[in-house]
């Protein structure tokens, strides 16, 4: 039984943990910390709405954490931990009222160790990636919101993005450790396969109170925005492109046509234009286009394989060229949502046969639904597979059911990012292991409840 709203006493012992001023009980604060990026899909938005948390406490150490997991347990306070709320998952939404730990503030400790870093969780990704780079070191992944995201909030919500072209999704050996503070087992160090009980496990086995993350070389970066006359021939570069050896790739990224329109209002094309560049330079509105950043020592080998089959190249060096990441992965919906009234998206896995795909998914809809690729690497092994996260325009939230149906009964492996339930995105081993880790750190299930269907 939780408590569905705070005592008074409950609420003057979370002062003494937070003090008063960063101990928040007015309705303004608490409905701006219930929310993120969720009202991306109707049908989450719809779910999720009225979740209000009853209060907001903002924590500056790690000790605070600790302590407030220890009286939540104790009282039976539901908290849910809250980063830059950029996830699109309902994920640091408060189902169940109760507490959201905002951890912005966390974030004093970077330290540097050979090829890896740990830091504090509340850590922006872009002030580390800033960081790293003056050591001539990068992160392997990262997501494209990462300017504003917290390594914590990435951890617990997010799965992949800029990077995972070369390196796959954050399980796949891009988190080396974290600390993990917990209701009923105090802090524990969780390593390897163990991992999988926290990744993407939304705040529900403890909360982080240190990360460690790899890091890689530093690359000198080039990019390009090229053309594609047909889809097949777009889709066959880009897969080409990513399997090539001898040289890093950061993001390979595919749009049809009709996507190009939405990045026209979008931040970079401002940045773009001071520079004498712009949507309309970049991109060739009328066929496919691909966004690819990569090393700058295999330049000649993509030139090569731009040769076969571009219709033209827009070239970008270094700097410019990772400004390009503001198109790719859930920048593409953000544009075309602050635009459009009826779009949400879609995330499912192409492994095979894509392009046979591809065409029954568009003679089905057809501009109903507007492609967005993205590359990712194979777990365990080498290869490449296309993840899609279209544009997705709908007469009624209800007509995103049934194209999620027709997905699956093609051989798309979706995940269900209209849903809140950890149950319906993850495969079984990963939720296998974050039910296993659940039930022994947090036995009396106060933290994040409601995001898993079964324990």
């Amino acid at each position: 039984m939780f408590h569905r709203e705070l005592t008074e006493q409950v609420t003057k012992e979370l002062e003494g943990i937070f003090g008063s001023k960063n101990v928040r009980l007015d309705e303004p604060t608490r409905r701006a910390f219930s929310l993120d990026y969720s009202w991306f899909s109707p049908l989450l938005k719809k779910s999720v709405e009225h979740a209000l948390c009853d209060a907001v406490v903002f924590a500056e150490h790690t000790s605070q954490i600790r302590a407030l997991l220890e009286l939540a347990h104790e009282k039976r306070i539901p908290v849910v931990v809250r980063g830059a709320g950029t996830g699109n998952y309902a994920q640091c939404v408060p189902l169940k009222g109760g507490v959201v730990l905002d951890i912005t503030r966390i974030k004093a400790k970077i330290e540097f160790e050979a090829n890896e870093v740990f830091v504090e969780p509340g850590v922006r990704l872009g002030e580390l990636k800033s960081a790293a780079e003056k050591r001539a070191l990068t992160l392997r992944t990262y997501p494209s919101t990462y300017i504003v995201s917290t390594v914590s909030g990435y951890i617990g919500g997010g799965s992949g993005g800029v990077g995972s072209v070369e390196f796959g999704r954050l399980w796949e050996g891009n988190v080396s450790q974290v600390v993990l503070a917990t209701p009923v087992k105090g802090e524990i160090l969780i390593k390897g396969k163990a991992l999988l009980g926290v990744i993407h496990a939304a705040g529900t086995t403890g909360v982080a109170t240190q990360i460690g993350l790899p890091l890689c070389e530093k690359p000198e970066l080039v990019g390009f925005v090229s053309s594609f006359k047909t889809l097949e021939d777009s889709v066959s570069f880009s897969l080409e492109l990513a399997k090539t050896k001898g040289f890093l790739k950061r993001v390979v990224t595919l749009f049809e046509p009709a996507i190009v329109r939405f990045f026209a209002r979008s931040v970079k094309d401002r940045v773009f234009k001071s520079v004498g560049k712009s949507v309309h330079t970049l991109f060739d509105q009328e066929n496919y286009a691909v966004i690819a950043i990569f090393e700058k020592n295999g330049e000649n080998t993509v030139s090569e394989l731009l040769a076969k089959r571009a219709l033209s190249t827009e070239w970008l060096d270094d700097d410019e060229a990772e400004k390009l990441t503001d198109y790719t992965f859930n920048h593409t919906t953000l544009w075309a949502a602050k635009q459009e009234q009826r779009v949400t998206w879609l995330l499912f896995g192409l492994p095979d046969d894509p392009v046979h795909k591809i065409k029954k998914i568009k003679q089905k809809y057809q501009d109903k639904i507007l492609l967005h690729l993205e590359l990712h690497k194979v777990r365990d092994k080498d290869e490449r597979y296309l993840l899609a996260l279209p544009l997705v325009f709908y007469d009624t939230p209800e007509e995103l059911l049934e194209i999620t149906g027709f997905l699956r009964s093609i051989g798309c492996e979706v995940e269900n990012i209209h849903s809140y339930y950890l149950d319906d995105r993850l495969d079984n081993e990963k939720l296998e292991a974050i039910k296993a880790m659940k039930r022994e750190n947090d036995p009396r299930n106060v933290l994040n409840p409601g995001k898993i269907k079964r324990l």
